[in-house]
């Protein structure tokens, strides 16, 4: 069998040969080229399209493998001119998958912009880099159409009538699928307000979040509390309020929080207060800085009690809700200590 294997192998044509040796080279490094030279920025992307090389890998070796046991073992008619011209398509799908894949990472790296994501360096998807993308996934697509037609000896696919006229109502057909995402994605990326690194609210979703990853399609958030991944497509996105609450390139963050205390504690105990408990929570959250002394403001003398508001600054705008449970918890303890309540206070009572 060994020995009809390398008969095969060294009868097939230089083509042949290549694809062969070329599929079982992918095969063996698709983990380390797209972890490394082309990766996504995404563990499990990276994963993802590695297996898919590598299926693409066994399919065009599998043609081989059934020419080998159909002209070989189980007749003798040598090489199938057929099955030689399937392996040339899947070659050229493969190929025009890399082309694409090594494309888009160079115009993430020509075109993208640095940014700090949850304290990590990366380069990020801009309209620019998307832009290019787009173009050089439209070369690919009409060069492979060509070649395919090149193989097969298929002219009449030119016709507008053809394959390619039958693809082209496909695309019409079903662009409510995907053309307002991906003009979408476009339009977020061309205005900049929104990128990978922004912390965005979005009340209507119930999302605090920091955007890790925006494509065409769709935007993938990360969870600031519960660590898990949202995904949004982009013509939802743009169909919502969403509040950005950090500039792409600035980590701190400007917060408050408010306090009703009665009207029987003078302003001096409430700043001595606020100061106490600005320190304890500073112990208690690292991204508080106690040399940034927060500001005290009396935003409403209501009815019960007095609306005081600290302002504050948090250093790592990921860490905004953190802040704040340190601060409600350093309020909360230290109430009894400085003579105040934290409570509404009881103005009137029922007869």
């Amino acid at each position: 069998m060994i020995d009809s294997l390398i008969l095969y192998f060294t009868g097939l044509s230089v083509f042949g040969k290549t694809a062969i040796i070329l599929n079982f080279s992918l095969f063996f490094i698709a983990g380390f080229l797209f972890k490394h030279v082309v990766p996504s920025g995404s563990e499990d992307l990276n994963k993802k399209r590695a297996r898919l090389l590598r299926l693409m890998n066994i399919l065009l070796l599998s043609i081989y493998l059934f020419d080998w046991l159909w002209n070989y073992i189980i007749n003798a008619n040598g090489h199938s001119e057929f099955l030689k011209q399937v392996s040339q398509t899947g070659l050229v799908f493969l190929l025009g998958y890399l082309f694409t894949q090594f494309g888009h990472s160079w115009t993430i790296k020509k075109y993208g912009k640095q940014r700090t994501i949850e304290g990590k360096e990366t380069k990020t998807r801009t309209y620019h880099s998307e832009m290019g993308y787009i173009i050089i996934l439209l070369i690919t697509v009409a060069v492979s159409l060509l070649l395919i037609i090149n193989i097969w000896q298929v002219t009449s696919w030119l016709q507008a009538t053809g394959v390619i006229g039958g693809i082209l109502v496909i695309l019409f057909g079903t662009k409510e699928a995907w053309a307002h995402d991906a003009v979408s994605g476009l339009i977020m990326l061309h205005q900049g307000q929104i990128g990978p690194g922004v912390v965005c609210r979005i009340p209507s979703m119930d999302i605090l979040a920091v955007i890790r990853r925006m494509s065409l399609t769709e935007t993938t958030f990360h969870h600031i509390i519960q660590k898990h991944n949202i995904i949004v497509a982009n013509s939802k996105l743009r169909a919502v309020p969403v509040e950005i609450l950090n500039k792409t390139d600035v980590n701190h963050w400007n917060d408050y929080v408010e306090f009703n205390i009665g009207y029987d504690t003078p302003s001096e105990r409430v700043e001595t207060y606020i100061q106490a408990v600005w320190q304890k929570a500073c112990e208690i959250e690292k991204q508080l800085d106690p040399e940034k002394t927060p500001r005290l403001v009396l935003v409403n003398p209501g009815d019960h009690a007095i609306q005081w508001r600290m302002n504050y600054r948090v250093e790592s705008v990921y860490r905004i809700t953190q802040a704040r449970f340190a601060i409600n918890r350093a309020a909360f303890d230290l109430q009894n200590e400085h003579g105040l309540s934290l409570a509404t206070p009881l103005t009137h009572q029922a007869q």
